[in-house]
């Protein structure tokens, strides 16, 4: 017996109703946006705010540029940014040619207990906070009696951007075809040759997404940093927070905007990669 049919006012009535429901969901998503990008475009426009005798002032007094030029001609702020060019550039190093082996594993181990395991490592790398891996590090140096140093920095930064690297690549490689492999197999390649003529090429554009994240996590990296800088060894985002508790200068505002482009721009190029790694290799269509 087939259902009565429904009554072309309440047809109009539930759409109705589902319009001013994806009204409404889009406006207050829309706020959201706001809410949260508004501190952003405040330091951005104050970036060009004239100030009163070289101090920033919460009043917009006129426009100008001679900021960006002062901070880059600022010896600690441009010694903070080759530190953490520097320290970042070995992080996301390290966490590519780890992730990247971990991310592989995640999927391809033959054994289900070891991906467990290396499952639980790395989503345990994401949820411990900062902040206590921050403490852990600074006090495991303390009681080993290893000076800070830069190394020491890249080693406490680098786990979190290895982790990220390791969900991007198995996010890749959950979408090999492995009957591509199967048939180099069949044509007598090895696995090492297989490894490296046919699965790496097919993972390139992840490794690639992935590194200019592991760069952008290590280069933005606060919290961490924090516990393991010294006044001789200090990164930009650690520099610009501690200026901070001396009155905002100008300077900080041209170099936080110039840090967000850069931060803006990595990522733009990372999603680019990675919407690479979402299409399917074009020889197993053919398979």
């Amino acid at each position: 017996m087939s259902p009565p049919p429904v009554p072309e006012s309440s047809r109009l009535a539930n759409l109705l109703q589902g319009r001013a429901t994806d009204r409404a969901l889009a406006l207050w998503y829309a706020l959201v946006v706001v809410f949260l990008f508004a501190p952003i475009l405040c330091a951005l426009v104050y970036a060009f705010n004239l100030g009163i005798v070289g101090k920033q002032t919460s009043t917009f007094t006129g426009w100008t540029l001679q900021w960006f030029p002062a901070a880059w001609h600022d010896t600690s702020l441009r010694r903070a940014v080759g530190t953490s060019l520097v320290v970042s550039f070995w992080s996301a190093l390290i966490s590519v040619l780890v992730g990247t082996a971990l991310g592989y594993a995640l999927i391809r181990h033959p054994s289900p207990p070891v991906r467990r395991l290396l499952s639980a490592i790395t989503y345990f790398l994401l949820i411990v906070p900062e902040s206590v891996i921050g403490v852990s590090s600074l006090l495991f140096y303390a009681v080993t009696a290893i000076r800070l140093s830069s190394a020491t920095l890249v080693a406490g930064i680098t786990p979190v951007a290895i982790a990220v690297v390791a969900l991007i690549v198995r996010a890749r490689v959950l979408t090999l075809d492995r009957r591509v492999e199967e048939a180099a197999a069949d044509l007598g390649s090895t696995r090492a040759k297989t490894l490296r003529f046919i699965v790496l090429p097919q993972m390139l554009p992840a490794i690639l997404a992935s590194a200019v994240m592991a760069y952008t996590f290590s280069f933005d990296n606060l919290v961490i940093s924090t516990f393991l800088t010294t006044p001789r060894l200090n990164t930009l985002p650690v520099y610009l927070y501690g200026s901070l508790q001396y009155g905002p200068a100008p300077t900080v505002y041209a170099a936080a905007s110039v840090v967000f482009l850069f931060t803006l721009a990595m990522l733009g190029v990372a999603f680019l990669l990675f919407r690479l790694t979402s299409r399917r290799p074009r020889g197993s269509a053919a398979l």
